[in-house]
Formats: structure tokens, C-alpha cells, sequence
């Protein structure tokens, strides 16, 4: 495995093997897997736009399409979790670095609790 964005974006944040299977792993089993120190991975995924700085400031539901593909790799083959791994990394790209709103998103939340009858 070398330093393909989509190879990356798979292994750090979906846990998908270059052989398309699932496999929990963190920044030091990536990083160790592919010979690098833990820097050298966060510096390569920041490089690509895949730093989790810039991602989870990314208007993207990794968290739901992460529970999802652990969900499918149970069932299904290394030929369909590469597909459906496509899908989410087309789509995270697709969204051109919009960032989150996290002060609408908090006041969204209060407005939810209002409506819940929470103070």
C-alpha cells in the first residue's frame, strides 16, 4: 500500500484492507503497516485533505458511513465493500471542503431540546 488518497481514506477511516476486507485499526497500525512513523501518516493524509482535523470540520456524516460499512462487511464481499467504499469516498470528495457549521449545529440542538420540552 502506498500513498493512494483513496487507499488511505479506506484504511484510516473506513478500516478496509487493500485486500477489501474490514480491520479495526489506529494511526500506529497504519502507520506501522506501512512502515511509516505515526507523523509521517497524519502529514501524508494532511497532504491529501484527509487529516482528521480537516475532516470532522468537513460537512460529510463519516460517523454514519463508518457504521454503515462495518455493518456491510459482515455480510458482503471484498468486491462490494470496495464499491460501496468508492461510493463514500466519491462523495466525501464531492463535497469540496465544505466546512461544518458547529455554532448552527449547536443552536439547532437547543432548538430540538425546546421543542423536546428540555431547558
Amino acid at each position: 500500500m502506498g500513498k493512494d488518497p483513496f487507499e488511505l481514506f479506506c484504511l484510516y477511516y473506513l478500516g478496509m484492507t487493500p485486500e477489501g476486507q474490514y480491520q479495526f485499526s489506529n494511526a500506529n497500525h497504519i502507520a506501522a503497516r506501512m512502515n511509516w512513523s505515526v507523523d509521517e501518516l497524519m502529514q501524508t493524509l494532511r497532504g491529501h485533505g484527509l487529516h482528521p482535523d480537516t475532516v470532522v470540520n468537513t460537512d460529510f456524516p463519516l460517523a454514519r458511513y463508518q457504521a454503515d460499512f462495518q455493518m456491510a462487511a459482515e455480510n458482503e464481499s471484498p468486491q462490494r465493500l470496495k464499491a460501496f467504499a468508492e461510493r463514500i469516498y466519491e462523495e466525501f470528495r464531492g463535497r469540496g471542503g465544505k466546512r461544518r457549521d458547529w455554532l448552527a449545529e449547536i443552536e439547532q440542538e437547543r432548538q430540538n431540546d425546546r421543542g423536546r420540552g428540555s431547558s
